[in-house]
């Protein structure tokens, strides 16, 4: 087999190893939900539990552990180390156990403590997120290599992500700032493309959609973006679908609402291509 072969052949399996993951892996999932949102104040402490069930007929071996989470609106996402991050909580967390095995249909809880900071200095939202893994069984692990023979060995993993977020009391301050804007074109489709930043110490849940407004100033109609959280620090890209609305001059009026009495807007001007 040439080297050029070989090579394609390589990669042929890596591909199909990574949108082929394992089943039963799949079959352990997380029991509720995957936030967890408390207020608490400095010095005090909270506890629960995440309940984890093992769908599949064979044990498996669950862990759990902490990472930091960022997020940009170029698409990247960090889970850093945990503690690293200026707003991580992740040092507020203690996980008890930290491994347990989980028979075939049967279920078992991680509890969880968390003791904030007696500091009067902390201020808006900290979080971290709780990852559950299940760790690769024994059976799976690569062969050994012979000797003048190379081998691939490829382990999937999958893993469950649950947002551990504090709020101390009401403190801190919300913003938000529209970082960009592009209208954009994809396969016969029309976007309002916008870059959104929270520039705050709190997070926010935007419900976000914008206005479009013709040259009289009459309303052709308002067109949503859905929903969307966003911690301090981060930002997202959210496209607004624009499809369908005629050619033309339009004044946008772009609106993210966080259901309370933090309502966010800008003004723009936009032309239609035909």
């Amino acid at each position: 087999m040439g080297k050029g072969i070989k090579q394609f052949f390589l990669v042929f399996i890596l591909a199909a190893a990574l949108v082929a993951p394992d089943a039963l892996w799949a079959q352990v999932h997380v029991i509720g939900a995957l936030s967890r949102r408390m207020v608490m104040a400095p010095g005090a402490e909270v506890q629960g539990r995440v309940i984890v069930k093992n769908g599949g007929d064979q044990a498996r071996t669950v862990r759990v552990y902490l990472t930091d989470y960022q997020s940009s609106a170029d698409g990247t996402t960090r889970y850093g180390d945990p503690k690293t991050a200026s707003r991580s909580n992740a040092a507020w967390i203690h996980l008890v156990p930290q491994e347990q095995e989980i028979a075939p249909g049967a279920g078992a809880s991680f509890h969880y403590v968390i003791r904030a900071p007696d500091n009067p200095n902390l201020v808006g939202t900290y979080w971290s997120m709780l990852m559950v893994e299940p760790m690769a069984p024994e059976q799976l692990a690569p062969p050994v290599p012979e000797a003048g023979k190379s081998h691939v060995g490829i382990r999937t993993v999958t893993r469950t992500g649950i947002h551990m977020v504090t709020h101390i009391e009401k403190t801190g301050h919300m913003d938000l700032r529209f970082a960009d804007r592009q209208l954009e074109q994809k396969e016969g489709r029309i976007f309002l493309r916008l870059d959104l930043e929270n520039t705050g110490e709190r997070s926010l849940n935007l419900a976000v959609w914008a206005e479009l407004f013709n040259k009289q100033g009459v309303s052709i109609g308002r067109f949503d973006a859905g929903r969307r959280g966003l911690y301090p620090g981060n930002s997202a890209r959210l496209l607004i679908e624009l499809t369908g609305v005629p050619s033309g001059l339009y004044q946008a009026l772009v609106v993210a609402d966080n259901g309370d009495e933090h309502v966010f807007g800008a003004r723009y001007d936009l032309e239609i291509p035909k």
